[in-house]
């Protein structure tokens, strides 16, 4: 018989036999108990996924880094102004027909991983599109990369229908707030640093440029599709739990609904959702506002105000830094604030951008009016996603949130081409002037028409 000594003194040391014999004389009822894996494994998985979530959103920042030249360089190989406003509008028209049936596909999916991260690979990989066209089709090259970055966003919208979903699936509430800043804080120092590398060394006048147009966009969207798909690669480490399948049965033949049944069912749809009715119609006309004047910034900043390469660089870094920083500050802010409280606080200021930008027309002060707008604008984003994330059912996240995003992009899809075509009648001052009145209107209408968030999303 073995013994060891404790601090209680000598002890007997239980044999592997002992072990086995205590063993079966548990009752069966709790030996299922022993299998279960333990809170600190589930943190660990946890945890894991979430270090990877942080690894992707570096590469995909230096992604962004090149996607924030997108409409310079279609400028550039001489894209017109009614080609810029397709960019903005025309994604937005493939987001509401690819949303809403992606996110019902998946939700009959029980694994949807396989489904997601090829979606996000394909989008990924279609970049390079955009650096070759000008090598493919040398005298069409502005609408060969028009086209490349608009179609590739048909399986980014497949991914976007589901991914959402997944953040809320693999990150618990109570850190959801904190790795949404972190996330974007990463995100936003690297594009702010890529930016402004990229933007120099396409500068001619930096004299860091070693290449001629059109090669050195071509080289810097050669980078950013690398990094794209390795930013694939590491969010594809993410492990996603297994969620419950939707099921949706048939419905039998019958005649077509009268109005008056359509008009009660969408009344009771809406009696029953009315606070997610209203966050979707409130953001809808704040946004409008955006969208209208969106594409027309960086017509306004190169064709207008003679931007350089290496000024558009610096403009998404300094806007980037005001990010970062807006992010730290207001993560801690809403916990003191609260969800509700904070959204209300930020959406007015935000509102302002387009009227600096049209009162004081000058390169140098619109950097410091991007910059004080991006320290504001993360106190939207993370109030608007907690409450937007709180008002959607969990087992009906991913398609409440196709609706959403359905409804977003019916205005992100109007409102680009309605601005780009003032644009050709009145001055772009003007169009920004009445951008930021509807911004300012549907901020108006957050604290008009308040929304009653669930007890454990106002904390």
């Amino acid at each position: 018989m073995r013994y060891r000594v404790g601090e209680s003194g000598w002890a007997r040391v239980p044999r592997l036999a002992d072990l086995r014999e205590r063993l079966s004389a548990l009752p069966s009822p709790a030996l299922p108990q022993l299998r279960r894996p333990s809170w600190a494994q589930a943190r660990t998985l946890t945890e894991r996924n979430i270090l990877y979530l942080y690894v992707e959103i570096f590469w995909s920042g230096i992604f962004m880094a090149v996607v924030a030249f997108n409409a310079t360089y279609a400028l550039r190989l001489g894209a017109t102004n009614t080609m810029i406003g397709w960019l903005s509008s025309i994604p937005s028209l493939f987001a509401m027909v690819v949303l809403l049936p992606a996110a019902r596909f998946l939700e009959g999916k029980s694994n949807r991983a396989p489904w997601l991260y090829w979606s996000l690979f394909v989008g990924r990989a279609a970049f390079l599109g955009a650096a070759l066209a000008p090598w493919l089709f040398p005298r069409h090259a502005a609408e060969a990369v028009i086209g490349v970055l608009i179609v590739r966003t048909v399986p980014m919208h497949f991914y976007s229908a589901g991914f959402s979903p997944m953040l809320a699936d693999v990150i618990p509430p109570r850190d959801r707030a904190l790795v949404i800043a972190n996330r974007n804080i990463i995100m936003g120092a690297t594009v702010a640093v890529c930016t402004f590398l990229f933007g120099r060394w396409m500068d001619a006048a930096s004299g860091l440029q070693w290449a001629s147009f059109p090669m050195n966009y071509q080289l810097v969207y050669i980078v950013g599709a690398v990094a794209g798909l390795l930013s694939t690669y590491f969010a594809s480490r993410v492990q996603l739990p297994e969620v419950p399948v939707v099921r949706r049965e048939r419905p039998a033949r019958r005649a077509l609904p009268r109005l008056a049944e359509l008009r009660a069912a969408v009344a009771a749809q809406i009696r029953a959702n009315r606070d997610f009715v209203r966050i979707v119609a409130n953001t809808v006309v704040f946004d409008f506002g955006a969208w209208f004047v969106g594409p027309l910034y960086m017509i306004f900043f190169v064709k207008q105000l003679g931007a350089s390469d290496g000024w558009v660089g610096m403009n998404t870094t300094v806007a980037q830094i005001g990010v970062i920083v807006g992010y730290s500050l207001w993560r801690r802010w809403m916990d003191r604030l609260g969800v509700s409280r904070t959204l209300l606080m930020a959406v007015p200021l935000v509102a302002s951008y387009p009227f600096l930008v049209s009162f004081f027309p000058n390169l140098t002060l619109i950097l410091v009016w991007g910059a004080l707008i991006n320290l504001i604008s993360p106190g939207v984003s993370l109030s608007h996603v907690n409450a937007l994330y709180s008002l959607c059912p969990a087992e009906r996240r991913a398609s409440y949130m196709a609706v959403y995003s359905t409804v977003a992009n019916v205005g992100a899809f109007v409102a680009p081409m309605l601005g780009v075509a003032l644009s050709n009648i009145i001055d772009i001052r003007w169009i920004l002037l009445i951008g930021g009145g509807i911004r300012l209107a549907g901020a108006g209408m957050f604290h008009l028409f308040k929304i009653k968030l669930p007890e454990a999303a106002t904390a």
